[in-house]
């Protein structure tokens, strides 16, 4: 398999309740510290525990840099997160990243960590995916259109 990374895409580790509310079009952003690039073209999301698999992927529109509380103003009714849990996360920091989602891809069936080729443990917070698993991922049988989600 090709070893060569991507360099606009990107696995992060996200919590089951983020991730699902991301694959069922209820979470309109991702928000993230510093460390994370910010030009990327698609974030493939790892649901960690209990899940523990790549549930599907979802393209970026724009990555905000703002300090916490405008990011917050500007995105917290459609972030999918408690204002206390969004607070807890960014206690300390000065600047957040804000990932404006686009469409969405949710696999039919989540890949494994085990079956994934570009890394053998979970990510801390990103990672990047060979370019042959990438094109792998593109093309796997995705669930239903998600747009009708946007609307609900």
């Amino acid at each position: 398999m090709d070893k060569e990374k991507t360099k606009d895409v990107i696995v992060i580790a996200i919590k089951p309740v983020y991730a699902h509310a991301i694959l069922f079009g209820k979470k309109a952003v991702e928000f993230r510290k510093n460390g994370v690039p910010t030009d990327i073209k698609n974030i493939v999301l790892y649901s960690t525990k209990p899940d523990q698999e790549i549930m599907g992927y979802c393209s970026v529109v724009k990555c905000i840099i703002e300090p916490p509380e405008i990011l917050w103003k500007k995105y917290g009714d459609v972030g999918g997160i408690k204002y206390t849990d969004f607070s807890r996360y960014y206690k300390d920091t000065t600047i957040g990243k804000c990932y404006v989602i686009g469409d969405i891809f949710p696999f039919t069936q989540p890949i494994s960590l085990a079956k994934c080729k570009s890394f053998s443990k979970a990510p801390q917070s990103f990672t990047y995916l060979n370019k042959a698993e990438w094109k792998n991922f593109k093309r796997k049988k995705l669930k239903e259109s998600i747009d009708r989600w946007r609307y609900l």
